[in-house]
């Protein structure tokens, strides 16, 4: 422990202190850290973007219609159990499963698909995903199938339409402003749906009485104590008064594992792909190619490995893909290597766009001779993402750019993030069982919103009309050549253009304690994403977790 501790300050520790000491411990309930929050505001709203929302409302609480497994590559049948495509790919036909009722013991059907879609088209603030971008119409079959009608071909449409919460149609026709509703007494299909407490400090989550699984959830009820920070959560995990999280954890070994060998274990399984620093288009300087260039050359991404990520994963790849998606790499041999740390290359790049250095500040100047500040913005908290960051800061400042790091809690943070409100901000990147879903949400012209406007992809406002046209091929394509060429020219146009700087491969957290629950995924159980960061992936552990068997 004092390895984790040796830079606390007392303040920080009696925070901690309190914090602990003030929490109710349950001898009961799973206990999660998921959400780092210094308190809980009550929103079980499935529909709003993730930041607004408790964990797990929109798979937990409420649930898809199928859960893609990320570990198997391929769609689990949820709320629905069968899909299948017309000849021309333009229509989608969904059967959705029979004998489930809510929570409150209606009966659910396909008729809550229908509003649920409906509800999105009238209220565009909560089609995030721009499902209505390219569907046409939605049509009720009978009770237990319903299609999915395309405006133009369109396959990849399958994963947004898939992964869509439904919401009981008798609950929310009565809700005057579903974009602003928090739901405080949620209704949902999911295994568990029960406010039993909810405090600033803490709050319950019973299971669900009419749960459509026979004898699911085995777990009575999750906990979920509030943790501000990293560093305190680190401490309730490693003390074991956490059951399952998804938090980074440096010197894990030592400081987790070790503790109760038996009991304590991780799973740190690539996603694909990559956490970026991503440079907001709208900044006159960070629009430049050559200027993004100079970044990316000046970033020690060893020193990031090594110091803010504890050597858990590896500095990103220029296809901004990690070792899972090597079979998507194409011959990257011909193009500058801009990943690799040059300080050398970096300021080259600076002096061709004409940036002279202020010999009193050593800082770059515009052309009115004034300096060029730029935030980074990061989670509070996150503690391997601000170490990360404040590498970063030192790394450009090697080269005459300041940037400094600029914290903010989640909710704030992400709302700047998804409204293109900041300079440059770490943040993740889509993913999906092709590196499609990463290359179109981060070139894609169709998720660019002006600055100020809510967008859930594309958060650095930059579109590519090659990339839109490859997007357009790829729609009305399964075969699996034209696949591949196409996300390979996607690949290439990502790596001549540099939109967005990936600094390492995207590491899945998440650990477990064995000591009071069993069946949690792992490498040698790979049946999901241990990480309960996954979601909707994280409600295929919800419903497989179970109590330790009392001898």
């Amino acid at each position: 422990m004092i390895k984790i501790f040796k830079n606390i300050t007392i303040s920080t520790i009696l925070i901690i202190f309190f914090c602990c000491s003030n929490q109710e411990k349950d001898t009961s309930g799973l206990v999660i850290s998921q959400e780092q929050r210094a308190s809980w505001s009550r929103n079980f709203n499935p529909l709003q973007p993730g930041s607004m929302a408790r964990f797990p409302t929109s798979a937990g609480i409420y649930e898809p219609l199928m859960i893609y497994n990320s570990m198997k590559g391929e769609y689990i049948p949820w709320l629905a159990t069968n899909h299948y495509w017309n000849d021309s790919n333009d229509i989608l036909t969904l059967d959705i499963r029979k004998d489930v009722n809510w929570s409150d013991g209606e009966i659910f059907s396909a008729s809550d698909v229908l509003f649920t879609f409906k509800l999105l088209k009238s209220n565009p603030a909560l089609d995030t995903r721009a499902i209505w971008s390219y569907l046409k119409d939605v049509i009720l079959i009978n009770d237990y199938e319903i299609q999915i009608v395309f405006s133009s071909v369109y396959v990849p449409g399958l994963d947004a339409i898939a992964g869509q919460t439904i919401v009981p149609q008798h609950i929310w026709t009565e809700i005057d402003d579903p974009v602003k509703f928090t739901n405080p007494n949620p209704v949902g299909t999911g295994p568990f749906t029960e406010i039993i407490k909810f405090q600033n400090q803490v709050w319950e989550l019973g299971k669900n009485p009419n749960y459509w699984q026979t004898g699911k959830p085995k777990v009575e009820k999750l906990v979920f104590p509030a943790f501000p920070t990293n560093t305190q959560a680190t401490y309730a995990i490693t003390n074991g008064e956490v059951d399952w999280a998804g938090s980074f954890i440096p010197d894990i070994d030592q400081v987790y594992v070790r503790k109760d060998p038996e009991n304590h274990h991780y799973w740190f399984p690539s996603t694909g792909g990559s956490i970026f620093l991503y440079p907001n288009h709208n900044n006159q300087h960070l629009k430049n190619d050559k200027f993004r260039k100079a970044i990316s050359h000046a970033i020690n991404r060893e020193q990031i490995v090594k110091i803010a990520m504890n050597d858990y994963t590896v500095p990103a790849h220029i296809t901004a893909l990690s070792e899972v998606m090597n079979d998507w790499k194409g011959n990257t041999a011909k193009y500058e290597d801009w990943t690799e740390f040059d300080i050398n290359k970096s300021i080259n790049f600076l002096n061709e766009l004409g940036y002279k250095i202020n010999p009193k500040t050593n800082l770059i100047t515009d052309e009115d001779n004034n300096t060029i500040p730029f935030e980074i913005i990061v989670v509070s908290g996150w503690s391997d993402w601000l170490r990360a960051g404040q590498i970063i800061s030192r790394n450009l400042k090697e080269i005459g750019i300041d940037a400094n790091v600029r914290t903010y809690d989640f909710g704030a943070w992400f709302d700047r993030l998804r409204t293109g409100q900041f300079d440059l901000a770490i943040a993740w990147a889509e993913k999906g069982n092709t590196p499609y879903n990463m290359y179109r949400g981060l070139m894609a012209s169709e998720y660019v919103k002006p600055v100020g406007e809510s967008s859930d992809l594309n958060w650095h406002r930059y579109g590519n009309k090659n990339v839109d046209l490859l997007c357009e091929k790829f729609i009305k394509t399964s075969n699996e050549k034209e696949i591949r060429d196409i996300i390979l020219d996607m690949q290439k146009i990502f790596i001549e253009n540099i939109p967005a700087i990936p600094l390492f491969a995207e590491p899945n957290w998440g650990q477990y304690n064995s000591t009071r629950f069993t069946n949690f995924p792992n490498k040698d159980n790979p049946y999901a994403a241990l990480s309960p960061n996954n979601m909707p992936e994280a409600l295929l552990v919800l419903v497989e977790l179970e109590p330790v068997k009392i001898k």
